[in-house]
């Protein structure tokens, strides 16, 4: 069949047949146009079929769907002259139980309606007459007749509106940025530039949803075009006439205002800026995705601040793993249990109209619903939980309708005055209350809802101001909400005096004293508030999304915290995030008073490619550091480990060298005698151990007198002049008095290591975690950890499979490659050691001196460590490189099991399990880590 053929047959049949008889011979007909399979390809009728026999939600009578296709839509029909409407009530409630497919379709013979269902996305509908299947005219973008059709079966990404939306909202933002830098540059200040291409933005939109007349502000900005001298008094004309409603150029302006066009500012522009400005009126700006919208727009506009307080774009993905587990898993499960009541209901004589009232109750319960997001920026998680929301909105009101209620029996109820918002920036203040409305607004549109008088209500639940602080330092309070999401700002503990200001901190550790550690990143002074708010609050459940620092000691107590007080419910301890084009890692923590009963940890199985999922998995319990299993934070630092590790040294000035030029300065001689060789040592960075060993050289003073430093000239000379004037700058007085001293010069660490000829060391962050020999002249930088021992068993501990999972446990991670961290606190001074025999501590040298001579064997061949640990993962069989190195490694782990008196192999949990509990049995007093 050609679509002439079918335009043709069904222009004839459409007004003539009823649905029951019709349905299934015009599907087939599309499906045939089509070249796809009909549902008797699946003769179980399990994942494709007519009439799918599913239960009505809420009403418990059988309905069948007209045609299913799992994972694809529900396709409901009408005959010619019936509502559509009616149709895609009866699809949503159908959906719902059939594993609410993303897209719903429905048809009355002559015209086929697509309507998205795609998660956190607001709805967009493709409507294709049969003359658009005749011509296979364009319907929707790039999308014709035919193409729209296709995808219902082929490719549903290019049905899906979040596609189409962002590569709008990219080209919108770019072009009204390009406005805002051109109106910043001649001098207007950021915060007037941002109010009043807001007001256009608004307009645009405005016009493309149906607001404002067709055409209007085109016409305006092309009269701004001819004349810039007179474009303010154009707009000025405009903007009153949106604050109050009227006439403008002839046309009628709805009354909108809302606070967004509460008088008549406006700015004038250019003949460039107008031209900018008609090139982004031509976009659709219905189809603007506004959660990502205010982030992407305030990027182009407004960088700077937004480095400055550590705040960032979060794609809606993201967003939705915090929303829906802490705002719609609650509510849906109420809406299961009235769903169920009323199935129960309307089974009794007479009992339709208590279910009715039952629905009608829950409709009014969700109106009530409040969301806070204390840290909003423009507004995106704002717009996904409205978005959420609205969606469940509508599936009440459809199973309302079912029951027997008419739309003025339940409007629509949800609305934007039920969000909450904190932001202390101007600018992304004013986008998420426009982002907030243009959600809104969508999504009336694609429902046929009729505009509010004013059409923005005046609200003043998104506030400007600081979050944790009121202007006299004091702790600031938060609304009084049910629900708490966002993405609070992320800043290092050393990183917010220069962004924020030295006084301004000093304040905020005073208010938060005893609740968030100094040395804590800024995110978790939210955490902290959130918390409270739930214990002390209203809050039922909170979900952040933070740095995935934050279980890392210094950040973890205000997760401690949270378990003490509550529970954490859901997290996701280590997900890929953009920042500023740099890639990094992000943690999403949900958690509650301790009543949620369910508890999962998810991950992305693999990750960056084109096979990526996520994967949930229940637990027993969330510990702080984000895992599950034995509570491996709840480990104590032991005595008998104190003393053996410590991290390297902290240059803080120029004091590095290149080789050639220190084993030049070896030569040079000094009045006294005095050797340069006593101050000039190699430097060790994590680089060494693990890759090409590179040759860089430090001047090391270690805690010698300005005097005794002066003895030896060059070096001394060298510090004098790099060091010196940089130092006299820095806020710590130590460094400005000692500037010929390293940063931190590590003296407990230089004793420990003093009688040695050699010690051992691992890069602080690795993909792999191994110890190395280091020769006792090399000096190791901060990057390193150490460990005062020359003993082999000692090596055989630190590379055995027992201590690296106990590390890794007690690691968090870092950066884009994701490589794990390793402390003296957390991963050596909790560990338990076997309680030796001599017969055991000699196995294990035995093993590590073997370990040991594998790896020399590889390092010969030109591998480097990192590159010998890759390649002994994917060791297959005896012909493998690294082959050898696998049995020495086995080796090792068993002579270390049999040290604790183990079988072995155990698992992972249980090893952590058994070193947890000999941590316990050790610890007098049992004291818990926190830095």
């Amino acid at each position: 069949m050609n679509p002439a053929e079918f335009a043709a047959k069904w222009r004839v049949l459409a007004p003539r047949v009823s649905e029951r008889a019709g349905y299934s011979e015009h599907y087939r007909d599309v499906t045939a146009l089509l070249g796809e399979s009909t549902p008797s390809s699946d003769l179980t009728g399990d994942s494709y079929a007519f009439e799918k026999h599913v239960k009505k939600a809420g009403t418990g009578e059988t309905g069948f769907a007209d045609v299913f296709l799992r994972d694809h839509f529900v396709w409901e029909y009408k005959a010619g002259g019936k509502s559509l409407g009616k149709a895609l009530q009866q699809a949503l409630l159908y959906a719902r139980e059939l594993g609410n497919p993303p897209l719903l379709v429905v048809s009355d013979f002559q015209v086929i309606e697509i309507h998205t269902n795609f998660t956190a996305s607001s709805p967009r509908t493709i409507r294709i007459t049969l003359d658009d299947i005749e011509r296979d005219a364009p319907v929707s973008g790039d999308l014709t007749a035919l193409s729209a059709l296709r995808a219902l079966f082929r490719d549903l990404s290019k049905l899906d509106p979040r596609q189409l939306r962002e590569r709008v909202t990219q080209d919108a933002t770019a072009r009204i940025g390009q406005v805002a830098q051109a109106l910043t540059t001649r001098g207007t200040a950021q915060v007037e530039a941002a109010h009043f291409l807001m007001r256009l933005v608004f307009a645009m939109f405005s016009e493309d949803v149906g607001l404002l007349p067709r055409g209007l502000l085109t016409k305006v900005l092309k009269r701004a075009r001819e004349h810039p001298e007179r474009s303010q008094g154009y707009f000025q004309e405009l903007f009153t006439a949106m604050q109050h409603g009227g006439e403008f150029w002839g046309e009628d302006v709805p009354h909108i205002n809302g606070g967004l066009y509460e008088d008549g500012f406006a700015l004038p522009i250019t003949r460039e800026d107008a031209d900018a400005l008609l090139a982004a009126s031509t976009l659709d700006w219905s189809q603007v995705e506004p959660a990502i919208f205010g982030s992407l727009f305030e990027a182009s506009l407004d960088a700077a601040t937004r480095s400055k307080r550590g705040a960032h774009y979060t794609a809606v993905r993201d967003i939705v793993r915090v929303t829906d587990p802490v705002l719609m898993q609650p509510l849906r499960r109420e809406w299961e249990a009235v769903k169920a009541q009323a199935e129960a209901l309307s089974k009794k004589r007479g009992g339709k109209l208590a279910a009715l009232e039952a629905v009608q109750a829950f409709h009014t319960r969700l109106s009530q619903v409040t969301v806070l997001d204390p840290a909003c920026g423009s507004g995106n998680f704002l717009v996904v939980a409205l978005g959420q929301l609205l969606d469940l909105e509508q599936e009440v009101r459809s199973l309302g309708f079912e029951l027997g209620a008419g739309p003025f029996a339940m409007p629509p109820l949800v609305h934007p005055r039920q969000l909450r918002g904190i932001e202390v920036e101007a600018f992304a203040h004013e986008l998420a209350s426009v982002s907030v409305w243009i959600a809104h607004l969508q999504y009336q549109a694609a429902h046929g809802s009729h505009w509010e008088t004013p059409v923005l209500q005046r609200l003043d639940n998104i506030q400007r101001r600081d979050a944790l602080l009121n202007p006299d330092g004091t702790e600031a309070a938060w609304p009084e909400v049910e629900f708490i999401v966002g993405n609070p700002p992320f800043l290092g503990e050393k990183k917010q005096g220069p962004a924020l200001g030295l006084p301004y901190v000093g304040q905020l550790r005073k208010a938060y004293q005893g609740r968030v550690p100094a040395s804590s990143d800024l995110v978790c002074y939210w955490f902290e508030k959130a918390r409270a708010s739930v214990e002390y609050g209203p809050t039922r459940r909170a979900g952040l999304i933070s740095t995935n620092s934050i279980n890392m000691p210094g950040n973890r107590r205000v997760l401690e915290r949270i378990n003490d007080a509550g529970a954490i419910f859901r997290a996701w301890p280590n997900l890929p995030w953009l920042q500023d084009g740099a890639a990094v890692r992000v943690a999403a923590v949900c958690f509650d008073d301790g009543s949620e009963t369910e508890r999962v940890l998810g991950h992305l199985e693999a990750e960056g490619t084109p096979a990526e999922r996520e994967v949930l998995t229940p637990v027993p319990a969330i510990h702080a550091n984000l895992s599950a299993g034995a509570d491996v934070t709840s480990a104590a630092r032991l005595p008998e480990n104190a003393g053996l590790s410590f991290q390297g040294v902290k240059l803080a000035g120029a004091f590095d060298l290149p080789g050639t030029t220190a084993r030049a300065w070896l030569t040079l001689p000094n009045p006294d005698g005095a050797d340069n060789a006593d101050v000039l040592r190699p430097l060790l960075n994590g680089d060494d151990l693990v890759d090409v060993r590179g040759d860089t050289w430090v001047i090391d003073f270690a805690s010698r007198t300005e005097e005794e430093a002066a003895r030896y000239l060059v070096p001394f000379a060298h510090v004098v002049e790099h060091v010196k004037p940089v130092r006299a700058n820095n806020n710590r007085k130590s460094r400005r008095e000692r500037y010929w001293q390293l940063g931190e010069v590590m003296p407990a660490m230089r004793r420990a290591l003093a009688p040695l000829s050699r010690y051992l060391a691992t890069s602080i962050v690795a993909k792999h975690r191994a110890f190395v020999w280091c020769e006792a002249r090399d000096l190791p930088s901060g990057r390193l950890v150490v460990v005062a021992s020359n003993q082999d068993w000692m090596y055989g501990v630190l590379n055995s499979r027992v201590h690296v999972l106990w590390a890794n446990a007690n690691s968090s991670t870092h950066g884009k490659g994701n490589d794990l961290t390793y402390t003296s606190t957390t991963c050596f001074e909790t560990f338990p050691l076997p309680e030796w025999t001599p017969t055991a501590q000699t196995c294990v040298a035995e093993a590590a001196r073997f370990l040991e001579t594998a790896r020399t064997a590889m390092k010969a061949q030109g591998h480097t460590l990192t590159g010998m640990l890759n390649a002994l993962s994917e060791v297959q069989d005896s012909t493998s490189p690294a082959y050898t190195l696998k049995l020495a490694q086995e080796r090792l782990d068993e002579a270390m099991a049999t040290a604790y008196d183990w079988e072995w192999p155990l698992p992972e949990a249980e090893v952590l399990a058994r070193l947890l509990a000999l941590n316990g049995e050790r610890a007098q007093p049992r004291e818990a880590v926190t830095a």
